[in-house]
């Protein structure tokens, strides 16, 4: 398997000594003297490199899954992505790396900010893990808010597509994302590195990515650094729709320019830096992580505009803001046109910055009855500015906390089973004008058991979780004369696998869960501007309660390789957006309210491989995807990701590889009020790369290129689809070194 590190040029507006740190990594990384390269998930030889595209995925055992196991042995449906296919696939968010996977879109906000839409379903439904412990940051409040992480950096990307409450609370009753990178290593290794660098032609990208791994005796370690910068993104046409077009008059259209996204640069940069020791006894260590990304909100020509008496004292909730209170005077000047009440265009930018603590502990037969127990515990400083125009807007600052702890049972006969416990603390402060969300503090508890019974040819998994959540604002703060919520309840599935006959398996998974409603449904009251909306939020929602079914089936040897899974989601209380037609400072009113609902569709993926033939190995792959959602309530819901079928032809021929993808995204008409339709669009892309060898040391020459047709595509699942199309057509190229 070809694993994927890259690595960046930047300078952020960071503190003193995370700059130094990031230099001392950098430099650290790219002093390292050459040595042999190893992956501790798959033991290969420097020949069965040339045999990397038949590496099957299904071998990996799933680390967010508590039983262990690979994607074969798990009634929950799951994706695993690494080597060469997460290599051509990566890009600067997690949600567009991953927007190809089936089941799986991204909220697109630019390409500074895109998390994952599952089955339809996103924000706090769906959590991000690293290495099985939240990513800690603002990504899932709101769309415009990134996720803390690099993709260059993850070895592999774990994706459990479903309600997966049970293992890790309300925020995953979408789905789990886990992310894998070996900050802190968890067996021997041999000294190891890998450098990428790679650059575009749509936004002029300059990236890179480095890391080093390596050991002496039981003391292993990890050191990984990198950087981005790029320009504005090149479009077809016009950023702007047609129907946002139609609403200009002849002076705005005149000033309307083609070509390009204003807005949408981003720089970024970050480290890790982690250390383990690791014995027969088990492993022991601890990671710090600094995360820093700067990013243009784009607008299409259409940013947020303030009015001219807009009030720069106290902010939402009775909390002075720092527009008002903290910044100087300079810092307040205005033209006089919006002194005196005319509208002013401005800007949208965000500087996010994140340091993280990791330790995480695996102890191998403590004692007896006991094969393995785990602890893992993170700590997060995160605070995030929204600039507008050079004014400081809105801050976010979350300090969190989260413990983890799991315990594998010894197997009686041929029963197996997992204890656990799951703490988290976070505390969220939002200040300014449009701080949305009022400042408080979400506690939450769980506490789960699993368990799997062999019956060969039939396996029996079952499991059981005990949450609680709660919400608390900060003292003198209440909505509706209330102040905190509780939530209690259980949830537990059963379900089974069936290996019916050679090379060919059923599943079939059954899982009753509850949600908690997040801090922003409940209290939110005030404008966000992300999603243009006035929010407002119901302290007296009850928790939602669901019922999903997910049937599957699942060829996996052989040349030919087929999986189709079909699922079935009955949500009673669904919260959602729901939109008033009132307006509030000039923005479209919409509550938080709740109705029951229910998402059905399908994944369906099958593969063949031609091998050996007189122009090397030719793999031939097909994808469709389909989710449905209907709501008791008045319309539909907004932003349901909209139907795609795709093929694909990978090709490998000695150290020659390349891959050729065409997707079909239909058109989205099934709309909610006030949303508009969005057109189909076709996707065609394409990667070629050439691998070297010089001795032990391996490099792989690559070019991809994406929109190759030069088709304005417009996401549905993103707020921006009207004045922010995906990039036109880009070649990006690059070489990736391993030593």
């Amino acid at each position: 398997m070809l694993c994927k590190y890259p690595f960046i040029n930047h300078t952020n507006q960071t503190a003193r000594f995370k700059q130094k740190f990031l230099a001392a990594t950098m430099s650290a990384l790219l002093m390292a003297s050459p040595m042999a390269w190893s992956e501790d998930t798959v033991d290969e030889t420097d020949t069965e490199r040339d045999e990397v595209h038949a590496y099957e995925l299904d071998r990996i055992v799933i680390k967010a899954i508590p039983l262990g196991g690979t994607t074969l042995e798990s009634a929950l449906p799951v994706d695993v992505l690494a080597g060469e296919t997460l290599n051509d696939r990566t890009e600067s968010t997690l949600g567009e790396t991953l927007q190809f996977v089936p089941g799986i879109h991204s909220t697109y906000f630019g390409p500074g900010a895109g998390r994952p839409v599952i089955r339809g379903q996103g924000g706090n439904r769906v959590r991000i893990t690293e290495d099985g412990l939240s990513s800690l940051d603002a990504s899932a409040l709101s769309p415009d808010h990134a996720v803390s992480v690099e993709p260059l950096l993850i070895d592999r990307i774990e994706i459990l597509r479903g309600p997966a409450n049970l293992l890790y609370g309300s925020t995953a009753s979408g789905g789990v994302v886990n992310l894998i990178d070996n900050r802190i290593p968890e067996q021997r290794q041999d000294f190891s590195g890998a450098v990428e660098l790679r650059g575009n032609t749509v936004a002029d990208e300059r990236t890179g990515a480095a890391r080093i791994d390596g050991g002496v005796g039981a003391f292993q370690f990890h050191v990984s650094g990198f950087a981005r910068e790029t320009d504005d993104y090149e479009v077809p046409g016009f950023a702007l729709s047609a129907d946002e077009r139609a609403e200009l008059d002849e002076d705005e259209l005149a000033e309307l320019e083609r070509g390009t996204l204003e807005n949408s640069a981003q720089e970024s940069d970050g480290a890790t830096i982690g250390f383990s020791f690791v014995d027969d006894w088990g492993f022991a260590g601890v990671s710090y992580k600094v995360f820093d990304t700067f990013y243009g909100i784009p607008s299409g020509g259409h940013a947020h505009e303030h009015e001219g008496d807009h009030d720069h004292g106290d902010g939402l909730f009775g909390i002075k803001s720092l527009a008002g209170g903290v910044l100087d005077d300079d810092d307040h000047d205005h033209d006089d046109d919006h002194e005196h009440g005319e509208e002013e265009e401005e800007i949208i930018s965000i500087d996010l910055e994140q340091e993280r603590w990791d330790f995480r502990s695996g102890l191998i037969n403590p004692f007896e009855g006991l094969d393995e127990l785990r602890f893992s515990l993170a700590t997060n400083d995160y605070f995030h500015t929204e600039f507008e125009g050079d004014e400081v807007g809105t801050t976010y600052d979350i300090e969190a906390t989260e413990f983890r702890t799991e315990a594998r049972l010894s197997p009686i006969g041929r029963f197996s089973s997992v204890v656990g416990l799951q703490y988290e603390d976070n505390q969220l402060v939002s200040i300014g004008e449009e701080a949305f969300v009022p400042p408080g503090t979400t506690e939450s508890l769980g506490i789960f058991a699993l368990g799997e019974y062999d019956l060969d040819p039939f396996t029996l998994q079952a499991g059981i979780r005990w949450q609680d959540d709660e919400i608390q604002l900060d003292e003198g703060i209440a909505m509706d004369g209330i102040n905190s919520r509780n939530f209690r309840g259980l949830s537990w599935s059963l379900g089974g696998i069936w290996d019916f006959a050679e090379q060919w398996q059923a599943s079939l998974n059954w899982q009753r869960s509850i949600r908690s409603p997040g801090q922003e449904e409940l209290f939110s009251n005030g404008p966000h501007i992300a999603t243009q909306a006035f929010e407002i939020g119901d302290p007296n929602l009850d928790k939602e309660e669901s019922n999903n079914f997910d049937l599957g089936l699942h060829r996996y040897a052989g040349n030919f390789h087929f999986r189709a899974n079909v699922f079935y989601n009955k949500i009673d209380d669904y919260i959602y957006l729901m939109p008033t037609g009132a307006e509030e400072d000039e923005l479209p009113v919409q509550i938080w309210t709740q109705d029951d609902a229910d998402f059905t569709g399908f994944e369906v993926e099958a593969s063949y491989l031609f091998e050996d033939t007189a122009i090397g190995d030719i793999e031939w792959r097909l994808f469709t995807d389909v989710v449905n959602a209907d709501l008791d309530g008045p319309g539909n819901l907004a932003r349901i990701s909209p139907a795609r079928v795709g093929l694909a032809l990978d090709w490998h021929l000695s150290n020659w590889r390349a891959t050729v993808n065409y997707t079909r995204v239909s058109k989205q008409d099934e709309v909610a009020t006030f949303e508009t339709e969005t057109d189909g669009y076709n996707m065609v892309s394409a990667n070629l790369a050439y691998l070297l060898r010089f001795g032990r040391t391996e490099a792989e020459l690559f070019l991809r290129g994406t929109n190759l047709t030069n088709e304005t595509q417009r996401v549905h699942t993103s707020f921006l689809k009207e004045f922010a199309p995906l990039p036109g057509r880009n070649i990006t190229g690059g070489v990736r070194v391993w030593f």
